[in-house]
């Protein structure tokens, strides 16, 4: 990462201090979410629970304390090259936005 991008992401330190520490539990968070979406609820319990819950998901990260969360997470993931959650989180949010 360059000088640059250092200073500009400084601000950051302390929160990205915070994901490192508890990166295991977003691993766990996001694999979750992952696996509930694609779990056949839908078809097991001939209900929409499974889509209301991502339609909620969805409309709580569309918020714009949700983009401003989204964002701040995904840089904290670059600034400590945490590919692995970087991924999942990716991945969630092209799995709600699929959801109908």
């Amino acid at each position: 990462m360059s000088s640059e991008v250092r200073k500009l992401l400084s601000f950051t330190k302390p929160v990205c201090n915070v994901v490192k520490n508890y990166s295991g539990v977003f691993t766990t968070i996001l694999f979750c979410i992952i696996a509930f979406a694609m779990l056949p609820l839908d078809l097991i319990t001939q209900s929409s629970i499974q889509r209301d819950i991502m339609v909620k998901v969805r409309n709580l990260l569309s918020t714009k304390l949700g983009h401003v969360f989204v964002f701040i997470l995904f840089i904290c993931f670059y600034v400590n090259n945490d590919i692995e959650n970087m991924l999942l989180l990716l991945y969630v949010l092209w799995l709600i936005t699929q959801m109908n």
